[in-house]
């Protein structure tokens, strides 16, 4: 079942200062079909153009849906349902914002759920992160695990597939490659956008609390009330990531892709992004296109990498290269 939905004053605060700088939001709420009510998801709003932005009109629609995701729709053997994992601190409308809305109009059937509230009133524990309206991803990675189980059962149930396509970005990527790791047999595709697959270092961050572990600091403390476990969890040496990584990341019959860029300052080293057995494809963004200096933030709304997922899941598409730095990726487009 999905957790009960929590309010915080911090999102009505901010409903007057979006309302401002987005007047279109509450009319873009009713602008799709209606969202399918199992989904425990709300009505789509427009896109924003970056990440950042995404952000804010979200902390005032916590559940809201990415445009083109969570509809009832049918699926084929040959086109599976799509299914998209946020990452750690974001929500499904923030993440997905940008890529929700090509797949669907690419006939993909889309859907976009969160997972890992840490609020106040969650059972098994709160953060300041998780006190902040549209934040989640922070609960321990394996209960967020099972969560996902939940949820690709019911869109299963639901579509009647009987596998499904995984995009997970940033702690979603290695969601994507956990659950496929459980060998269910139901997973076709893997895709992960600067996923956090074998633990991060955080630029040498990691390795700094190590030194405070050493000298007595219980740093995992500190990190687990500011954000929460998932934000232990995705240090390369968690118990979470030691399990991942046993025996090898990827399972036969699944196909792996990895998009990646060399400006991520999350997910770190680069290796820790990329698969490295099985039937798997390692792209990094910059490769023939070193204008693109799109960084972690920016991967979700980025046209080069949005069009690397959509070939990844069998939609001939043409692969645009734009200048874009950092988390503005997404104000410019193709021409």
């Amino acid at each position: 079942m999905f957790h009960l939905r929590a309010k915080s004053l911090a999102g009505v605060m901010l409903l007057a200062c979006t309302a401002l700088l987005h007047p279109s939001v509450a009319s873009a709420q009713n602008a799709e079909a209606e969202v399918a009510a199992w989904t425990g998801m709300d009505a789509p709003m427009a896109a924003s153009k970056t990440l950042p932005g995404a952000a804010l009109r979200a902390s005032t629609s916590p559940y809201a849906s990415p445009m083109g995701a969570n509809h009832d729709c049918e699926t084929t053997s040959d086109e599976p349902p799509v299914v998209l994992i946020h990452g750690m601190t974001s929500n499904s409308y923030a993440s997905f914002g940008a890529i929700a809305p090509a797949l669907a109009a690419q006939g993909k059937c889309v859907f976009a759920l969160n997972y890992g509230y840490y609020g106040t009133d969650a059972v098994a524990g709160s953060s300041v992160a998780g006190s902040l309206p549209g934040f989640f991803g922070l609960g321990p990675m394996q209960a967020s695990l099972e969560e996902i189980n939940g949820q690709v059962a019911q869109i299963k149930a639901h579509t009647g597939a009987e596998k499904v396509d995984l995009v997970g970005w940033s702690e979603g990527g290695a969601l994507a490659a956990a659950y496929a790791k459980q060998d269910k047999g139901d997973v076709r595709t893997v895709v992960s956008i600067a996923g956090v697959l074998r633990g991060t270092t955080v630029l040498g961050i990691s390795n700094l609390l190590a030194r405070g572990d050493a000298m007595g600091m219980d740093t995992g403390r500190v990190i687990s009330a500011g954000l929460g476990p998932a934000g232990n969890d995705l240090l390369e040496e968690s118990a979470f990531m030691t399990a991942l990584k046993e025996g090898g990341i990827e399972v036969p019959g699944v196909r792996y892709v990895a998009i990646s860029t060399l400006y991520d300052e999350a997910a770190t080293p680069l290796s820790a992004t990329q698969f490295n057995g099985g039937e798997y494809r390692n792209i990094v963004v910059q490769h023939e296109c070193p204008q693109d200096r799109v960084d972690h933030l920016g991967m979700p709304y980025d046209p080069r990498t949005i069009a690397f997922v959509a070939e990844a899941l069998g939609v001939p598409v043409t692969v645009p290269c734009v200048k874009n730095v950092g988390p503005a990726a997404g104000l410019r487009q193709p021409a």
